[in-house]
């Protein structure tokens, strides 16, 4: 049995935790105060906060041109990083300027038409934070250095604020455009906070010019990721964009609130890709003959977390909807035993995700998450009409097992990988006690 080096064992534990307990409290804000919101602007208010949410998901990747994970690699390896993280900080900036500035015109044009004009409104204020983008690479220097739970703490010190400035807000009867204010106010002030934490800690370098060279090389590298970025959020997202255009605001809110509680889950197999990078990327460099094997014991701790997640899910989050929610989510139900079956391809995808970043197999990924993303809208544009919100989860579902796990055999490059994602989801539940034991007793 593989047996991981103990100081990167104590790292990779306490990361992990760290990041658990950040997106556990963020779980809760979505849960608690998430369903609070939900209930209070009913189905058909809380589509088109949702739709304008998912407008600014697909243009973040665009803004961050899909780098985090080469950036935090980066970061990982190079001792200066003054000149990456300031040519990437400014071009986080600009482009986030230029997001904002295109959203405003699309929307000032006519070019999208939408109900009326608070709902233009909702999406111009949702996609601010974009411009603020470049402070959200402090998170990947804490990330870098394995210092997260610096910047779990600030950042749910920000959460918790907004928690009750929301519920301050229902008390107080207020419109949608508040609450669309108040989820800008978290991510600005979330990658503010950080940014501080990180200079205090002495993390974030003194500022030099930005450098076209060092753009030239993220651009070469990354231009896969963004397409690839973009083709994942897209294909997570397309769906309630879909369902507002397609059907209506109040089938695209009961999708929403199914999507929001199946997404829960996904901090999971994110929170431990950042933990387990830094100890796979030093055996890939270093120990190549070992990298396999810890390859293999990744994924197979990434397919028995997502059983542990479908199973906890599936039986008592519908408790939880007619619970939290009302009986005016009440559909949200069907949709949600549908959708929570994606989970299982998230995590294999994501584990994946991390040895094409490592392997800089970056072409693989766009064409994987490509894929993903026609079959959806493909899918959808049948479905939809047929079965509204449940067609579009069907959809996703569908959508996610194509590009996070049949695409492996479609590449001869990725055929060790899918008989990997084959093994760990075959082997994992019978190999839990051994997993679980090394990852518990580990000091």
């Amino acid at each position: 049995m593989l047996r991981l080096e103990l100081t990167i064992k104590k790292q990779i534990k306490s990361n992990f935790g760290w990041l658990a307990i950040d997106k556990s409290l963020a779980i809760f804000h979505s849960l608690i105060v998430g369903a609070m919101v939900a209930k209070y602007l009913e189905p058909s208010k809380f589509g088109i906060l949702a739709n304008a949410m998912a407008i600014g998901a697909i243009m973040r990747p665009i803004v961050s041109m899909g780098s985090d994970q080469v950036v935090t690699r980066r970061f990982i390896h190079e001792d200066k990083r003054a000149g990456l993280y300031w040519t990437m900080f400014c071009t986080r900036i600009v482009l986030g300027l230029a997001a904002c500035i295109a959203v405003f015109l699309c929307l000032y044009s006519g070019l999208v038409k939408l109900s009326d004009e608070t709902e233009s409104w909702v999406i111009i204020i949702t996609t601010l934070p974009l411009i603020f983008s470049g402070f959200e690479l402090s998170t990947l220097l804490l990330r870098a250095d394995l210092l997260n739970k610096y910047g779990v703490i600030a950042i749910n010190i920000v959460l918790l604020f907004v928690s009750a400035a929301k519920i301050l807000l229902i008390y107080l009867g207020m419109d949608i455009l508040w609450f669309a204010a108040m989820n800008s106010c978290n991510a600005i002030l979330a990658g503010i906070v950080t940014f501080l934490v990180s200079r205090r800690l002495g993390l974030v370098p003194t500022f030099v010019l930005p450098s076209k060279e060092i753009f030239r090389g993220v651009i070469q590298e990354c231009w896969p990721l963004i397409i690839s970025s973009l083709s994942v959020v897209l294909y997570m997202n397309v769906d309630c964009l879909m369902l507002r255009t397609m059907d209506s605001a109040s089938e695209a809110g009961i999708y929403a609130v199914a999507a929001r509680l199946s997404m829960v889950w996904y901090f999971l197999p994110v929170a431990l890709g950042a933990s387990f990078l830094p100890w796979l990327t030093k055996i890939y460099h270093d120990n190549p003959d070992r990298y396999r094997g810890a390859l293999q014991r990744y994924f197979e701790i990434n397919a028995l977390l997502s059983y542990a997640c479908v199973l906890v899910a599936f039986f008592t989050f519908p408790i939880l909807i007619n619970l939290l929610f009302g009986p005016k989510y009440h559909e949200s139900l069907v949709v949600f035993q549908a959708h929570i079956f994606g989970v299982i391809f998230v995590f294999m995808g994501t584990a994946r995700a991390q040895h094409l970043n490592l392997s800089q197999m970056h072409v693989f990924n766009m064409a994987s998450t490509l894929l993903g993303l026609l079959i959806n809208v493909g899918l959808n544009l049948y479905l939809i009409p047929l079965y509204s919100s449940f067609g579009a989860a069907i959809s996703t579902v569908i959508s996610f097992s194509v590009s996070a796990y049949l695409s492996s055999f479609l590449f001869p490059q990725l055929s060790n990988i899918a008989m990997l994602q084959t093994t760990s989801w075959l082997t994992s539940p019978f190999k839990s006690y051994f997993i679980l034991k090394e990852l518990i007793y580990s000091r």
